[in-house]
């Protein structure tokens, strides 16, 4: 996973990032934001890491959204990581 610096981003910050920054609207934009350089498998690898802590997330809507990820585009449905 990179930063705009291509650092390692290591699960801790992550975790971390997304505790400090409570609640997040959409979690998938807030994760291309805060990483604009990070690659699809990145921003995946760092959304797992969010999932695998028990954040509560739940979804927004029931209609899903384009994500642009570099060259490349995700669909999902967008999902709030609430205070618990």
């Amino acid at each position: 996973m990179t930063e705009a610096n291509n650092t390692t981003v290591p699960g801790l910050y992550i975790i971390q990032k997304v505790r400090q920054s409570l609640p997040i609207n959409d979690l998938m934009a807030w994760l291309i934001e805060e990483h604009p350089d990070a690659d699809l498998k990145q921003i995946l690898s760092m959304l797992n890491i969010i999932y695998q802590e028990g954040f509560k997330i739940v979804p927004t809507t029931q209609e899903t959204k384009i994500y642009p990820i570099g060259d490349r585009q995700l669909t999902a449905y967008p999902q709030r990581v609430e205070v618990e």
